[in-house]
């Protein structure tokens, strides 16, 4: 069995796949600073849990399994926080303070939000466009709709769901 519940044990565990594991981050993601500070986070994490494994090739499918889920978190991340940035740009003016590639893919952005928002059923859209579109608060949508602001809070977050899931 291996166990790196001790420091040597885990110093040694270190300096062999260190590199193996930046590899496999550097593969996926192209980016060799974050490669480095995702490696460091796998090696952090397996010592904070203390992982014991059965043997050489438990520990190292571990650790290609760890590579592969922390790239894509770091994608998934990385993304959600691109989609905050452009919510939290002024509506009107959002893609003329952007360099040309990424007014395309803002536009881009846009056209599928706004599909994905026609698809949504009523009065969810109605709801969702009176927020995200007219910048009403709940309880003003539910004084113009005739509706409880619990139910525009329910319209909202299945909503988002909807487009969270439909976007990513």
């Amino acid at each position: 069995m291996w166990t790196f519940g001790k420091l040597r044990s885990f110093e040694k565990l270190f300096k062999s796949y260190w590199f193996k594991v930046y590899d496999m981050c550097c593969y996926y993601l192209k980016e060799t600073e974050m490669a480095k500070d995702l490696t460091q986070n796998i090696f952090l994490d397996l010592w904070e849990r203390r992982v014991n494994f059965e043997s050489r090739v438990d520990m190292e499918k571990y650790l290609t399994r760890c590579s592969k889920f922390q790239v894509l978190n770091y994608f998934r991340y990385a993304r959600r926080i691109e989609l905050l940035a452009l919510e939290d740009m002024p509506e009107q003016h959002t893609a003329n303070y952007l360099r040309p590639d990424l007014q395309m893919q803002y536009k881009e952005i846009e056209e599928r939000i706004e599909r994905q928002m026609q698809k949504l059923s009523e009065p969810a859209r109605t709801v969702f466009y009176l927020s995200r579109r007219e910048y009403l608060s709940y309880k003003q949508i539910a004084e113009r709709l005739g509706i409880s602001t619990s139910t525009v809070e329910y319209h909202i977050s299945n909503s988002l769901r909807t487009l969270r899931r439909e976007l990513l």
